[in-house]
């Protein structure tokens, strides 16, 4: 592989998650599986276990669902069930908002309307929303924090800070303002302001799942494993259900040379999430390279690293790549060949010397 996979933006921000386990409520059916966004748009929407209601949402909290059961959603960052008249897809919820801004528009309807086109990622559409809604009411916290968050996604980190940083000073105690202003940081390679603002967001939310993976993932960056270590075991404590953090927590048991522990991690990691490539890629990167021979495993190797390219379509040259290398170790090297091949054709213009130049060692050999 060229390089370690880091898709920092999908474990930061947006943690998909697919739950294989099942909490029995109200005496449901076993439920059915899969991953979809919603937009709460119920005021007082509540998340809710057998034993109660555990959290209350707002109207254009956007929810990742990947269970339902009748009229119950299951929700895995919050741990609980929503139900399902309380939330709508994005693309429903925009025909809806359409025809109420056009009859009164108000600042809530064009800001709820840009979180859904945001969810489409939609940028330039949620942006042109955030600014009618911001024209409306213009010392709202909240739509500083979702412009902001447009900016970032558009790569104008100037544009991003300026309005996090007004959200924070209308708002010091909003979490949600830091964690996305770290985000900044950390793209900007400004590692240790991300780590305050990551900090300064758990601060004000103890178990805010995305900030302590935000900030595992930058203290991992630093080489500080021990400290990215209990952050992960921090966010998998408040909540075992994210896939994500489970790879993230895999990778640092990996770099300690703890192998065994990240193969359990990895693994779990993908039994929450059987779509994540990236998983199962990591997995069979450390089955095909691992220091410790007693943990190689040419053949699960390959197993995993071909379900990681057919979950990508195979147009992803690193993951190629570790397909590639898979079958070399298992001793097919007309497929490593292949492979390699299909590699240099997706790879980035400055990736791809790198490829070839393994390409030929192996026709050499």
């Amino acid at each position: 592989m060229l390089r370690k996979r880091e898709l920092y933006a999908a474990l930061l921000i947006v943690l998909t998650v697919v739950i294989l386990d099942f909490e029995v409520v109200y005496g449901l059916e076993e439920p059915k599986i899969f991953s979809k966004t919603k937009i709460v748009t119920s005021k007082g929407a509540e998340i809710k276990t057998g034993t109660g209601t555990i959290h209350q949402v707002s109207p254009g909290e956007v929810l990742v669902v990947t269970q339902s059961n009748k009229e119950w959603l299951w929700i895995p960052l919050l741990g609980g069930w929503i139900k399902e008249t309380d939330v709508k897809a994005p693309d429903v919820l925009i025909q809806l908002l359409d025809q109420s801004i056009q009859a009164a528009p108000t600042a809530d309807r064009y800001q709820l309307r840009g979180i859904a086109y945001q969810a489409l990622q939609q940028y330039e559409k949620a942006l042109a929303d955030f600014n009618a809604s911001l024209s409306l009411e213009s010392d709202n916290a909240h739509l500083y924090v979702n412009r902001g968050n447009i900016w970032r996604l558009q790569n104008k980190p100037a544009e991003a800070l300026q309005d996090l940083n007004r959200a924070i000073k209308l708002e010091p105690s909003r979490a949600n303002a830091f964690h996305i202003r770290g985000l900044v940081y950390f793209y900007n390679q400004e590692i240790k302001k991300a780590i305050q603002d990551f900090s300064a967001a758990i601060r004000i939310r103890p178990q805010m799942i995305s900030a302590l993976n935000a900030r595992g993932i930058a203290y991992r960056e630093l080489n500080q494993l021990d400290s990215a270590l209990q952050d992960f075991n921090q966010a998998i404590k408040a909540n075992s259900f994210v896939s994500e953090v489970f790879s993230n927590r895999a990778s640092v048991w990996e770099q300690k040379k703890q192998f065994e522990s990240a193969i359990k991690d990895y693994k779990r990691a993908i039994e929450l999430n059987p779509s994540s490539a990236i998983a199962h890629n990591d997995l069979a990167w450390l089955y095909v390279t691992c220091d410790d021979s007693r943990f190689r495993d040419s053949t699960a190797a390959v197993l995993h690293s071909q379900k990681a390219c057919e979950l990508t379509e195979f147009g992803d040259a690193n993951l190629l790549d570790t397909l590639a290398t898979a079958y070399l170790e298992n001793q097919q090297t007309d497929k490593a060949v292949e492979f390699l091949k299909k590699a240099i054709e997706k790879a980035p213009d400055d990736q791809k010397n790198i490829i070839k130049k393994k390409l030929e060692k192996i026709k050499k050999d």
